[in-house]
């Protein structure tokens, strides 16, 4: 899974939020990787592990729909076919094109 938001802040500048779950955690299967920053920051990173599936994707759910209230819209998101189906609308309807 990977997700792509963004957004520019009053002043012009482009700031972004992103989510993957390509780095893998020692002791759990259950995480993913949100990066953000702006155009004129180095940016910040954090990891969220869970115990279990349903915990990890009600985060992930909660974390994307609140940076689309905020008005980031969706640069690019790849998802395996069996996952996050009920979030591929919210995606199309915040995505640039």
């Amino acid at each position: 899974m990977l997700v792509t938001l963004y957004k520019t802040d009053r002043t012009d500048h482009l700031r972004y939020y992103a989510i993957d779950d390509r780095q893998v955690h020692l002791f759990s299967s259950h995480t993913f990787s949100v990066t953000w920053g702006s155009s004129l920051s180095m940016g910040n990173e954090k990891h969220y592990t869970f115990d279990t599936r349903d915990e990890m994707d009600r985060q992930l759910r909660r974390l994307i729909r609140a940076r689309i209230r905020e008005g980031y819209r969706v640069l690019y998101s790849y998802f395996r076919p069996e996952e996050y189906a009920d979030l591929r609308p919210t995606l199309r309807r915040a995505a640039v094109s």
